[in-house]
């Protein structure tokens, strides 16, 4: 009956302050919102079990190479498969772009080539037909796919004859055995899947492929126990390559994770616990402007609790009573939270299908769910305990004489003034610290966007392959079908500029000139290699000469710089002819320079001005790499761009592994700004919602205080103190939370910048730090005074009569 009287009362207490309940409201969905949805968005991209039967027992098997992640390749798969006991299921896929040509058009999707078993570690049946089996991968079987249901439906209408039916794909008559049920695209994007051959298994340790893997462990193993005895078992085969092919010592480790994990590179729990924390540090900010409003509730009845607490009341019962407002509140904006996220992921669902192709990885599900929901509780019960049970409680844990004599008309308790000083001081603090990290992210993006690439990607076209190397083993047979698919790109009409690059890298130079001990390690140059024409990205000749085919692998090594390359290195002198070593293949080897070529920005220096770093690009006949990127330059309006590439592969290498679909290149470039720019959006967004609630809360301490203190102006003002001196008074009290709380944070700003500045080797010039710090700073006294100076110029407008009979 008790419970229910107080019950009534904190519905008429909330009923009767609507501005207040809509700002404490409105400030708990925020907080809440934010801090859920950061959950939910992590969770199902990072750790929420596959959406397959089985799918918290489907595992990824890694390697890491002397700390460095990677896949196993199949000879180390082999290994493996032979020797280790400890899975039940384990298999191998690779990932790879396919053609779907239809007359003289076409369109890719995403596939993987599979072995035998995939589909029913995946515990998914087929919609209709078959799956792919072991017999399907051996030499001389008929080329035979998997269709995903959607594919099914866009582009052949659901026709009932598809199955047993060829198509083209990748350039190769493929008969359609199998269409999987919709949703389906294990093991991440894919679409289509096809059989992975058996001959990738032929390959030599030095040459063998890497591949992705998928394991399932028995029942009675864990996990720390497979990988140990894989581990032994990868060692045991690397020491046997060494000793076989002279093949460099690599330190083996085995680590078995979850899909999503793996396809973080094993980084995703530092990407979660970055993002959390942000998260919470909003929440906390809430939780702490609620408790805020809801203690200058309290403190109002405070000399009300201790005249219940003289009486006789007990302090559960006290603690109850001021309780139920913040209890009432924080379950309604639980319950609002939870609708709006849910809304939220509804709409990222969306908004995924629309802006990655296959609508992102397929266990990028997002919604409602019970981790999310349980969080949602979890977050309820902290915010009931921090912002609603602790004020509560600290009102009742009082000395009943003190309040009483102390808290009287017009005066606020020290006590109450202390925790009051805490709170705004900590809020500033943390308000600061999020606005300051804001300031370096939209920095870093505005840097981004507007960076001075030295390159030019309108209209061009690019894409990445591999060719095979159980086709192609040898580097000529690799060089002579680069130059093939260059030359019948080159053949099109509509195409002016081809080229073919690698980026590898820094590698290490040294100079005749400069002495160096056989420890020492050279200077460290970004690396490219190089075939085509450099214009075709934009790139210009300014000295010498471009490779052309007679720098063959027997010949002098010859080498194109930069400018700034050459101006660094032969300042008033001609960089042509010049020499020097580099550590090329594994050995020294001596080049010469045949000519200079515009300043390219690259990935060591991408923040920095053009001429910051240095770019060597090798010959690509001389040094030919296994993975390529081409790119050629086509005439504005151009339709169809991408079949030009495809109809060379097809002429010359059907069974090329294309690993990035051929589309413009601007348009990698624009998704990476775009990227940036979205981080940036959300991280200020996340410091003016933070600034919002510093602000609310603030304010609400600091009117709550000036009305405990009207009684106090009154007198001050009736003695003749004049307006300017006690709004002087409250503003410098006002000052001194804002200096400790904004001088602790730009400390541990200092630290982080200077941090910063060290890894990133002089992004940012030091006065850009300091700028954002008095920005930020500015930004914050004006708005945090502004909280100060409002309640107290309103309490000096009442007439000292007036003040000195305020209650």
């Amino acid at each position: 009956m008790a419970m229910l009287l107080d019950l009534k009362y904190a519905l008429r207490q909330l009923y009767q302050s609507p501005r207040f309940t809509a700002m404490t409201l409105g400030v708990l969905l925020g907080g809440l919102s934010i801090a859920l949805f950061t959950f939910s968005f992590l969770y199902t991209t990072i750790y929420k079990p596959l959406p397959l039967p089985d799918g918290a027992t489907a595992k990824r098997l890694v390697v890491y190479n002397d700390g460095e992640f990677d896949m196993p390749t199949a000879r180390e798969f082999q290994a493996i498969t032979q020797s280790a006991n400890s899975f039940a299921e384990i298999g191998i896929f690779r990932d790879q772009d396919v053609r779907l040509s239809k007359g003289d058009a076409g369109r890719n999707f995403s596939g993987t080539a599979v072995q035998g078993g995939f589909f029913e570690f995946s515990r998914t049946k087929v919609l209709a037909g078959r799956t792919l089996n072991a017999q399907d991968s051996q030499p001389g079987a008929p080329a035979v796919a998997v269709l995903s249901e959607e594919i099914w439906d866009d582009e052949f209408n659901r026709d009932p004859q598809l199955l047993g039916q060829a198509i083209e794909l990748n350039g190769v008559q493929t008969e359609v055995v199998g269409i999987m049920p919709s949703g389906y695209r294990f093991p991440d994007i894919a679409r289509i899947w096809l059989p992975l051959p058996d001959k990738v298994f032929d390959a030599q340790a030095p040459v063998s492929e890497q591949f992705d893997a998928y394991i399932r462990l028995k029942e009675d193993v864990d996990i720390a126990t497979a990988e140990r005895e894989i581990t032994q078992t990868l060692r045991t085969l690397q020491q046997q390559n060494q000793q076989r092919y002279g093949m460099e010592p690599v330190q083996k480790q085995a680590r078995i994770l979850t899909f999503q994990m793996a396809q973080t590179g094993g980084e995703g729990a530092t990407v979660f616990f970055f993002l959390s924390s942000v998260s919470w540090v909003v929440l906390l900010l809430a939780c702490i402007n609620v408790g805020n409003l809801l203690l200058a509730r309290i403190l109002e009845k405070q000399k009300e609790t201790a005249i219940r607490n003289a009486l006789g009341a007990s302090s559960r019962r006290l603690i109850g009573q001021l309780m139920w407002e913040g209890v009432l509140i924080t379950l309604l904006g639980t319950f609002l939270s939870v609708c709006l996220v849910g809304a939220v992921l509804d709409y990222v669902n969306v908004a995924l299908r629309s802006w990655l192709p296959g609508a992102g990885l397929f266990w990028w599900q997002y919604g409602l769910d019970g981790a999310t929901l349980l969080m949602a509780l979890a977050y309820m019960l902290s915010t009931v305990f921090l912002a609603v049970f602790l004020p509560a409680w600290r009102s009742t844990r009082q000395d009943i004489n003190a309040t009483l004599r102390d808290g009287t008309r017009g005066a606020q308790s020290r006590k109450a003034g202390r925790l009051s000083r805490i709170l705004v001081t900590t809020q500033v603090f943390l308000v600061a610290i999020l606005m300051l990290i804001g300031s370096i992210s939209a920095l870093i993006a505005n840097k981004f966007v507007n960076l001075d690439l030295g390159d030019d990607y309108q209209n061009v076209m690019s894409t990445r392959y591999s060719p095979p190397e159980h086709d192609y083993p040898s580097a000529q047979q690799r060089l002579n079908l680069t130059y093939a698919l260059m030359n019948a790109v080159q053949n099109h009409n509509a195409v002016t500029h081809v080229s073919v690059a690698q980026w590898l890298g820094p590698h290490a130079v040294y100079f005749a000139d400069k002495a160096y001990s056989d420890e020492q390690k050279g200077t460290d140059i970004d690396t490219i290699a190089m075939l085509g024409d450099f214009q075709t990205t934009g790139v210009q000749l300014l000295e010498g000469r471009l490779f052309n085919p007679g720098d063959t692998m027997d010949k002098r090594k010859v080498v194109i710089i930069s400018e700034s390359m050459a101006k660094r290195y032969w300042s008033g002198q001609s960089a042509l002819e010049q020499h020097f070593t580099m550590e090329l293949e594994g050995k020294k080897q001596q080049v010469f320079v045949v000519g200079v070529v515009s300043d390219l920005m690259n990935p060591t220096t991408l923040f920095g001005k053009l001429d910051s770093a240095d770019e060597i690009y090798i010959s690509g006949s001389q040094f030919v790499q296994t993975q390529q990127k081409l790119s050629y330059r086509i005439l504005p309006g151009t339709r169809n761009a991408d079949e030009i590439f495809y109809q060379a592969m097809y002429k010359i290498a059907p069974n090329l592994e294309v690993s990035q679909t051929v589309m413009p290149a601007i348009k990698n470039r624009d998704k990476m700004r775009e990227s940036m720019k979205f981080i940036s959006n959300l991280t200020f967004a996340t410091g003016a919602f933070a600034l919002v609630l510093a602000v609310i809360g603030i304010y609400g301490l600091t009117a709550n205080a000036v009305a405990q203190r009207t009684h106090e102006i009154g007198i001050r003002r009736a003695v003749g103190a004049r307006d300017s001196t006690i709004v002087s008074l409250f503003m410098r009290q006002g000052a001194v939370q804002l200096a400790i709380g904004l001088g602790l944070a730009l400390l541990l700003f200092a630290l982080l910048a200077m941090g910063f500045q060290q890894f990133t080797e002089g992004l940012f010039p030091a006065g850009a730090y300091f700028a954002m710090a008095v920005a930020v700073s500015a930004a914050l006294a004006g708005v945090v005074l502004l909280a100060v100076y409002i309640p107290i110029k309103r309490a000096i407008k009442l007439e000292p009569v007036a003040a000195l009979r305020y209650e």
